[in-house]
């Protein structure tokens, strides 16, 4: 499963998402980089693969994080392997619509 959630601002929808087993948790590098998916911003339902993708399809921008849902992402060209990050070992994508 994943973890999904819309925040809209103004006419923008942004779209946090994140595997399921990640949410709560924040994962830091050795270098002090970290990523926090504790709390509100990631605090959405536990949705299927294709209801992420119809959310995905909705979004203006996306904070992607997980093997998971970076791997759909990609599968479906939204977001390009090469611009994939890693924090720990978990990837990470950023994604935005212009």
């Amino acid at each position: 499963m994943i973890r999904a959630k819309f925040h809209t601002i103004g006419g923008e929808i942004l779209l946090a998402a994140c595997d399921c087993e990640l949410f709560g948790k924040t994962i830091e590098d050795e270098s002090g980089i970290f990523l926090n998916l504790q709390g509100k911003f990631y605090d959405g339902a536990e949705v299927t693969e294709e209801e992420f993708c119809n959310m995905l399809a909705q979004a203006t921008s996306a904070n992607l994080v997980g093997q998971k849902v970076v791997a759909i992402a990609v599968k479906r060209n939204e977001v390009d392997p090469e611009s994939v990050k890693e924090v720990a070992g978990v990837p990470h994508a950023l994604l935005f619509y212009m």
